[in-house]
């Protein structure tokens, strides 16, 4: 393969800007490139891994700053890879890129790297998800669960199933081969095996919930009659002014959505507008898209002015809901000992701390013991066509072996799309175009 070159900093002033060169060019672009001070042309070949400081040489300017030589068994990209230190300006990073090009070295594309790094064996498919998604996490949670995704936690269970797949899609053959010699003794443990498969299939994927909290947030809807408090507690949740507040009933009229940490988990919260009957089609549209939003939601506030205890909650399906009765500080009125009741005053922040943290422990609710969560859509769906399969399997193991086998491979086909053992090139392709081009 060529000899690639990107920056791998964002683009902009900083302290350090970092270029990065791999393939098995990689020492001939820099000897092209950079001085090693007073040392030989090759003083980095001579001491790899080792941080030497030098002179970098663009067409029109030059910089002081280190370089690395890393050789292919020590490089992230399994290829011969140097990275030089620069001044972080962007006209040096742009000049000194310009200026590996121009020693013979091509323009990395997005995810280049990280593709390298997965062709030469470095990681799984689904390690190199895990790397971006590292990239682009937004909370602790979010961060955590993506090294565990880098760091090869779900390849491994996936590997293991796959490999206990392949065990009995062989002992299989061998009964299709020699039936009157292994049908009777080959049969049953194989029965075990495949419904084991699909019970670890089923585990994983009752965690795809939570995963999706611990990427995204949790996704909580304030929703609640007009004036009952809900942008006042948005408000006060996030610490920022960032629904407007007044005592007309009906100003909020769209959904509004802001964001905050807490405990390490993301909450997203959504205020909506004011659940009532109106003639006004504005309002009206605004209630319908309330309601829309609360039922697609992980939980639902439902926000009661606690001076006016008539209010009902509407039908918000199966999401679980919160009551939380607002404006506690103008009455005596005390939230029944119950998990999912809060008294709150979102004017002087009783309460408010209590409730966040509650939201934010809906993630922890769902985390298994090994930490393990379905962070991505690719691998929810392909673990359900894996279930689907193996349930099939079950089935047909009945009838002929020859179905059990279709749908064995199937299920082993799905799971190794996770991995890369059996994904296709557009899926490759598909996933490293998501990435950043110095990554």
């Amino acid at each position: 393969m060529s000899t690639i070159a990107a920056i791998s900093t964002p683009v902009g002033a900083g302290g350090i800007g970092i270029l990065r060169v791999s393939g098995e060019d990689a020492l001939a672009v820099a000897d092209a490139i950079f001085i090693c001070g007073g040392k030989s042309p090759r003083a980095l070949a001579e001491t790899p891994l080792v941080m030497r400081f030098g002179t970098f040489r663009a067409a029109d300017f030059r910089d002081r700053g280190y370089a690395v030589y890393f050789p292919a068994a020590k490089a992230y990209t399994g290829e011969d890879t140097v990275e030089f230190y620069l001044h972080g300006g962007v006209r040096i990073m742009r000049g000194a890129l310009d200026a590996a090009l121009q020693a013979g070295a091509k323009m990395a594309e997005r995810g280049e790297f990280t593709r390298r790094a997965y062709l030469a064996g470095r990681m799984s498919l689904a390690d190199a998800e895990g790397v971006a998604d590292m990239i682009n996490a937004e909370s602790a949670a979010a961060l955590r669960a993506a090294y565990r995704l880098m760091d090869g936690s779900l390849s491994r269970k996936i590997n293991s199933l796959c490999d206990e797949l392949g065990d009995v899609i062989t002992g299989l053959e061998a009964v299709l081969d020699y039936p009157e010699e292994t049908e009777d003794e080959v049969l049953p443990p194989l029965r075990g095996q495949i419904e084991n498969a699909r019970e670890r299939v089923d585990a994983l994927l009752a965690t795809a919930r939570t995963g999706n909290m611990a990427k995204h947030g949790v996704t909580a809807v304030l929703a609640g009659r007009p004036n009952a408090g809900k942008s006042s507690l948005m408000n006060a949740l996030l610490g920022a002014d960032r629904a407007i507040v007044t005592d007309v009933a009906g100003t909020t009229r769209d959904t509004l959505e802001g964001s905050v940490e807490c405990d390490g988990v993301k909450i997203n919260l959504i205020d909506t507008a004011g659940i009532r009957e109106s003639d006004d089609a504005i309002e009206s549209e605004g209630v319908r898209r309330a309601l829309a939003a609360a039922k697609s939601a992980d939980v639902v506030i439902h926000v009661v002015d606690t001076t006016d205890m008539r209010a009902e909650a509407p039908d918000f399906g199966n999401v679980r809901v919160f009551t939380v009765r607002n404006k506690c500080d103008l009455t005596s009125y005390m939230c029944p000992r119950m998990y999912g009741c809060f008294a709150v005053s979102a004017k002087d922040g009783t309460g408010v701390d209590g409730l966040r943290h509650a939201i934010a422990a809906l993630y922890t609710e769902g985390k298994t013991a090994d930490g393990e969560v379905i962070t991505s859509e690719r691998h929810k769906d392909a673990l359900y066509r894996a279930k689907r399969a193996l349930e099939s399997a079950v089935e047909s193991l009945d009838g002929t072996v020859d179905c059990t086998l279709v749908d064995l491979r199937e299920a082993y086909d799905a799971l190794g799309e996770i991995t890369g053992r059996t994904a296709t090139e557009d899926v490759v392709n598909n996933i490293f175009a998501k990435f950043c081009v110095g990554k």
